[in-house]
């Protein structure tokens, strides 16, 4: 896939490295602004998790600095730019799974992870299944959980660029929880979580100011503010004959 580095560096004031493959762009964005790969050998996800990353895709570590950036709501309002971004310049309406992935068709397509790396500076890794064959993921035995936005090389320049912009303005702007809330597919569900240590499940009310899912577990509610949150799928029961 064919990125132009200069239009990019240009119209995002930003020192970017982009390479074919790496390992990971969190180890190798080095002192640049920000790092672009279209496949990595070692992709990371949340906690001890990996992230398939074949050739097609978009995988980025984007580097932000600021006293004013809030930690809390850091990965939301990232979350809030992709989704931004993927309807901008691709035209296609995806959705939000709290807190950290968007979906589109009703699969993971993008990958969010946040790192503080010091104080007032933060690593924001994205991984975009940008134009990978839909194959790629059957092959690898993701295909009932993983999707492709299968969108044109001819736009992933303008993506880009538009996707560095909306996150460094995300970063400065105060953090929309009601519209994240709209987008976001686990309010208004049955989920569970685990919470001290115990698989519990409770009722998505909504997402607070600090980015939290509001959780209500029968009369009292519960700010969930990191870790899985699955959504709970009601069974059918059989239709009688």
């Amino acid at each position: 896939m064919f990125l132009d580095k200069k239009h990019i560096c240009r119209h995002t004031g930003l020192n970017v490295n982009i390479v074919d493959s790496c390992a990971s762009t969190f180890d190798e964005i080095g002192a640049y602004d920000a790092i672009i790969a279209m496949s990595q050998t070692n992709g990371r996800g949340r906690g001890d998790h990996t992230f398939f990353c074949p050739d097609g895709g978009l995988y980025i570590v984007m580097r932000v600095q600021g006293v004013y950036i809030n930690a809390h709501t850091l990965t939301p309002a990232v979350a809030l730019a992709v989704r931004d971004t993927i309807k901008a310049v691709l035209g296609l309406d995806t959705r939000i799974k709290w807190v950290n992935d968007i979906y589109y068709q009703g699969k993971k397509a993008v990958g969010i992870l946040c790192k503080s790396v010091r104080k007032a500076e933060y690593l924001i890794g994205i991984g975009i299944n940008y134009a990978t064959p839909q194959k790629e993921f059957e092959k690898a035995g993701l295909g009932d959980i993983a999707i492709s936005l299968e969108a044109p090389e001819k736009k992933a320049t303008a993506f880009v660029t538009g996707l560095l912009n909306m996150i460094k303005r995300a970063t400065i702007a105060t953090f929309d929880s009601v519209r994240y809330g709209k987008l976001c597919i686990n309010v208004g569900k049955d989920v569970e979580f685990l919470h001290d240590g115990m698989t519990v499940r409770g009722f998505a009310e909504k997402i607070d100011d600090d980015g939290s899912l509001i959780v209500r577990i029968g009369s009292a509610t519960v700010a969930v503010d990191a870790g899985e949150v699955s959504i709970v799928h009601a069974v059918n029961p059989p239709k009688p004959d």
